[in-house]
């Protein structure tokens, strides 16, 4: 994991495809212990919310770079995604 300071941003070392996100990304999930409250699918991306204790994170998945991420919306998101970093071994 690398978490992005500027661009609130923690970056998960996944690879998947469009097909297997979502089965890829549940050891994620529940490594993390985010819990999933609601999902969007676009074209090429997936883009879900997620709460950790009461913060509530977005996780991105681009196809087309194969990147997935978790997106801080504030500060408070951005100290969150640090001490997930922390915590699971990030830097």
């Amino acid at each position: 994991m690398r978490l992005d300071k500027e661009h609130k941003t923690l970056l998960l070392p996944l690879t998947s495809s469009w097909d297997s996100f979502e089965a890829d990304i549940q050891p994620w999930l529940e490594r993390l212990e985010l819990r999933v409250l609601r999902k969007e699918n676009g074209a090429d991306r997936h883009q879900w919310w997620l709460d950790f204790e009461g913060t509530e994170l977005r996780l991105e998945f681009e196809e087309m770079s194969g990147s997935a991420w978790l997106e801080a919306e504030d500060e408070e998101g951005l100290e969150v995604l640090a001490f997930l970093a922390r915590f699971h071994g990030g830097r």
